[in-house]
């Protein structure tokens, strides 16, 4: 085993989603699963930074949709789309990203528990595809089963993808418990499993806030044992959003962060040194230098 030579692992997302990786996002009812996963095909489809996890690899990824309309899916991406002022990454995002949906296509498409639903989801997904994204567990089951012997055939399909080297993320409800809902026997096979847990609501705008939090890692990666905390709005008619380490205050790295960006430091390199995305950077140095300049209109 020692003498040979695997090939690198090629990364999707940063170090923690790669070819052949299998992971789960659990978390309640509306508390954000849906939006984080669109966040994250966007990135890896359109070759994004997506905090805490890295940079896409602009590769091609589908998500497989089986619980939302689809003129509402089609909301988001919208949003997320108008968001993206890059146009090379916005025409590798429209080329690389595919949507499957049941709402369109209706309930023959199958479900990933059977043999016979297996081929006829494997026969739509588009040939080159490098991830996987199910959305969600439940609804791509018959009858929506979460026990061990569902999840016995769902197992079979996805070592067949890690063989074929795609990867998988499965989006997955949590119970009352605030846990990953049904067989624990769901944990065995994953790379990574982050729980999702809803936090309040900003006061002065309408968000969607949750934390993040890396319940299993496979592989040794130490800035993702933090929890993080991401905050999702809409305003002028794009997607925004903001990432940072639980309870990490914005407002007292102001110094540092000015004083870093005038030496050349660019607000992705800020972000990353700091946790945060690079749009928390630049809105809060530009808000700091509006304030700035009006303290020294007031001096004169």
């Amino acid at each position: 085993m020692l003498e040979v030579v695997f090939p690198v692992d090629t990364e999707l997302l940063g170090a923690m989603i790669l070819a052949k990786s299998i992971g789960m996002i659990a978390g309640m009812r509306g508390g954000g699963k849906s939006w984080l996963a669109i966040l994250i095909a966007y990135a890896i489809a359109g070759k994004k930074t997506l905090p805490p996890w890295g940079n896409g690899a602009g590769l091609p990824t589908v998500i497989l949709d089986g619980e939302m309309r689809s003129a509402s899916l089609q909301k988001r991406l919208e949003l997320i789309h108008a968001s993206n002022k890059d146009d090379e990454s916005r025409q590798a995002a429209e080329q690389n990203l595919h949507i499957i949906s049941r709402d369109c296509m209706g309930v023959e498409i199958g479900s990933i528990d059977t043999i016979e639903g297996q081929r006829q989801i494997d026969a739509l997904i588009p040939d080159g595809i490098r991830l996987i994204i199910v959305d969600n567990l439940s609804a791509w089951t018959s009858g929506g089963r979460e026990d061990g012997n569902s999840w016995a055939g769902i197992k079979t399909w996805l070592i067949a993808k890690r063989i074929a080297g795609v990867a998988v993320l499965l989006i997955h409800h949590a119970g009352k418990n605030g846990q990953q809902r049904g067989s624990s026997a769901h944990e065995d096979l994953l790379d990574y499993s982050i729980l999702l847990t809803p936090l309040p609501n900003s006061a002065d705008r309408e968000d969607t806030r949750f934390s993040v939090q890396h319940t299993k890692l496979r592989d040794n990666l130490p800035e993702l044992r933090k929890t993080f905390e991401y905050t999702i709005w809409v305003q002028d008619q794009a997607l925004q959003f903001e990432v940072a380490p639980a309870g990490f205050q914005v407002s007292a790295h102001d110094a540092e962060w000015l004083s870093l960006h005038e030496d050349g430091m660019s607000y992705e390199e800020i972000g990353r040194k700091y946790g945060v995305n690079k749009s928390t950077v630049s809105r809060r140095l530009k808000r700091l230098r509006e304030e700035l300049d009006g303290n020294d209109a007031e001096a004169e």
